[in-house]
């Protein structure tokens, strides 16, 4: 789908042409405005003598499966299979559609049997239901597979079919086949439509390959395509995110001459990537201008203007901001707050956070783990670690389990500011709970080496590599230093002799950290030795050596 599904896939329309008799009219609405009142019309029928036929009850089906609710369809076909109705060809791929969206795909395809044993001639209509349902579920290869099938059959492929196949390649990140099977849709004067176009467009810019999205979409304006907001604010993300601003000014100038008024997702994407460039002066004028044109700022837009001021350290701007959006009637989500929160924490303004923290439960809203990770790194750096136990009682207390980000705070505020048994028992709480990464590694090694602890940093390596995670080239480094240190070079060689077996080739400091205690302790020889294998591994740039080692004693 394109820009949060404001394209649909193209709908598979299945065109009924009986005569609807007037005794056909009398049981049922020509249009349904709730599934509730397709199921009364359904029992209606099903009570009458004689029932209609099949086809009025595929009408009422058709209705349950575009409001979605496939599992209600399957129902009603079951019900009509039990009192003996024989299903036609449209019945059995209504059915089918229910299937492929239920992600039964097995089912689905079983019923292209049934349709062949029937008697039945199936149609590209059932065949594009079965490629969409491929696509929807991810089984692109599957999808191609049956295509490949239909095409040696004789099955003509139309719109509707590579409409499908592009939007599932494109969802499954293989935008540049989608761009291929674009281009044999034109080669093969089948004119793709605007989704088609624009479907790949925004997984090109996703991708980041801006310059294709752009090259695409200048080929379709000098087709002749009419262009609208969705394809324009596919390509002004995709420009924003890669800082192609002066082109996104372009798109946007472009937009506006054309006649298409930017809506406020357009605005948003402009305001929020202004805001992480840390341009928030001109995410201001962007902002104003959209007052001007008489769209409202959502929860969205007010969100990424605060997150701006934040990043900017003016956290009084957004709670100015975020007091405002309150009094014109928007109410602010957890997102709003979090923004908020983390502002105040990262300026040492946590009594702030909690009054807000507080008034997120008055509000009946559900703090997040964000939240609460803001506020345990706002109150470790204070040291008010009493504080941080309650709160991560809080988190158990009302179902959150904190994540690997949580323990990354508390391990590093334990390692500063408690004894060392604390900061044992919580690496071994993360090992066993969640798949470590090389920070919270990194973190204990370097406390406990400091700390002359070697057995607990060794300790903490071998957990590392239990969990099937190899430590980077700065975790080893910092070991085998402290070995180095602790005069355990025999021990420091074997670590390094492990680097290159788990995929971690060492570096020039790691080399020269063990030559340096090797020659203080006059073993010239192995010093050597070591010195021959850097000069052969190209290791000997002065520069790189003095980068890294800068690195490793930060």
């Amino acid at each position: 789908m394109v820009n949060g599904s404001r394209y649909l896939l193209p709908r598979i329309h299945i065109l009924f042409c009986f005569p609807f008799s007037q005794h056909i009219r009398h049981f049922y609405p020509p249009k349904f405005h709730t599934v509730d009142d397709a199921l009364l019309s359904f029992n209606r029928m099903l009570r009458t003598h004689p029932p209609p036929p099949i086809f009025a009850f595929d009408k009422v089906l058709g209705a349950v499966v575009r409001m979605g609710h496939y599992p209600t369809a399957i129902s009603l076909f079951t019900q009509l299979h039990l009192r003996g109705f024989t299903p036609s060809i449209a019945t059995l791929s209504i059915l089918i559609n229910c299937y492929c969206h239920q992600a039964h795909m097995s089912f689905a395809f079983s019923l292209l049997g049934t349709i062949l044993k029937t008697g039945y001639q199936p149609n590209m209509v059932t065949f594009n239901t079965l490629v969409n349902g491929f696509c929807i579920n991810g089984m692109v290869s599957k999808a191609l597979i049956f295509i490949h099938d239909l095409m040696a059959k004789g099955y003509p492929l139309d719109e509707f079919t590579y409409g499908c196949l592009i939007n599932g390649l494109c969802k499954n990140g293989q935008t540049r086949d989608a761009l291929s099977l674009l281009h044999k849709m034109e080669e093969e004067f089948i004119r793709p439509n605007l989704v088609a176009y624009s479907t790949v467009i925004d997984g090109l810019c996703k991708e980041r390959l801006i310059a294709d999205a752009l090259s695409l979409f200048s080929r379709i304006i000098l087709r002749g395509v009419l262009v609208d907001a969705v394809t324009y604010n596919s390509l002004i993300r995709g420009c924003c995110s890669v800082g192609q601003w002066r082109e996104a000014t372009r798109l946007l100038t472009m937009m506006v001459r054309g006649n298409i008024d930017p809506d406020d997702y357009t605005f948003n994407i402009l305001i929020d990537a202004l805001c992480k460039e840390g341009r928030i002066v001109e995410a201001q004028g962007v902002f104003a201008v959209m007052m001007k044109r008489g769209e409202n700022p959502d929860v969205v837009t007010c969100n990424a203007m605060m997150e701006g001021y934040c990043l900017s350290n003016d956290v009084s701007a957004a709670r100015e901001l975020f007091n405002r959006m309150v009094k014109r009637g928007l109410e602010p989500d957890v997102l709003n707050y979090n923004v908020l929160i983390n502002g105040y924490c990262k300026i040492d303004m946590v009594d702030e956070a909690m009054v807000l923290f507080k008034e997120i439960h008055q509000k009946n809203l559900v703090p997040n783990i964000a939240t609460y990770n803001s506020l345990v790194d706002g109150l470790c750096k204070l040291g008010r670690m009493s504080c941080v136990q309650e709160l991560v009682d809080e988190m158990h207390d009302s179902g959150q389990s904190p994540d690997i980000v949580t323990y990354n705070i508390l391990l590093d505020a334990f390692c500063k500011t408690q004894p060392y048994d604390k900061a044992i028992s919580l690496f071994r709480q993360i090992v066993q709970g969640i798949w470590p990464d090389f920070y919270v590694c990194d973190v204990i090694v370097d406390d406990f080496c400091k700390d002359e602890k070697l057995k607990i940093a060794e300790e903490a390596l071998q957990r590392l590599l239990m969990h099937g995670c190899c430590p980077n080239v700065q975790t080893y480094t910092i070991m085998i230093n402290a070995l180095c240190k602790d005069g355990s070079c025999d021990e420091a060689l074997t670590l390094l002799s492990k680097m290159d077996g788990n995929d971690c080739p060492p570096d020039a400091v790691a080399f020269e950290t063990i030559i340096g205690a090797l020659q203080e302790r006059s073993e010239t020889d192995k010093a050597e030795k070591l010195r021959q294998e850097m000069i052969e591994r190209g290791l000997v740039n002065d520069e790189k050596r003095l980068m890294a080692q800068q690195r490793v004693n930060m």
